[in-house]
């Protein structure tokens, strides 16, 4: 597997989804610093929404070779600013999560947030049930 980045906001589903990479029970527990799991690097979600931090998930993505956006399809409004992917060297990808509790309206909402976020390559996975793991776990091997 590539070495990875994982940012998005609080709640998003970042951390479930590692864990579904993985193969793992699902557990929840509050990542409040970056953290490390075999190739994957979990960041907060504070990471992304406090401006004071961003400059540390810049520094996080040097050692990686691919950054994942990921994206709530539950949530409304855009987490990324606009060309956010410029900020970061590595190529990126875009996840819009939880699936299988939204609408399509809102999986197309959240995939035009990562689409106006610089990403062009999107996948729409849900953790729990499995859909769309496949095609992602492919992409980052």
């Amino acid at each position: 597997m590539k070495r990875i980045l994982l940012v998005g906001s609080v709640g998003c589903g970042k951390t479930t989804l590692l864990q579904r990479l993985h193969g793992e029970d699902f557990t929840y527990s509050k990542t409040e610093t970056i953290y490390t799991d075999r190739a994957i690097v979990d960041t907060p979600g504070e990471y992304l929404e406090m401006p004071w931090f961003k400059h540390a998930l810049r520094l996080a993505s040097f050692e990686t070779e691919l950054v994942v956006f990921l994206a709530s399809a539950t949530v409304e409004e855009a987490k990324f600013p606009p060309g956010f992917t410029t900020f970061f060297m590595p190529p990126s990808i875009g996840v819009v999560t939880k699936t299988d509790i939204a609408g399509p309206a809102q999986v197309r909402t959240a995939a035009n947030h990562l689409r106006l976020a610089g990403t062009s390559e999107i996948f729409e996975v849900s953790a729990l049930t499995g859909d769309g793991i496949p095609a992602l776990a492919d992409r980052l091997a």
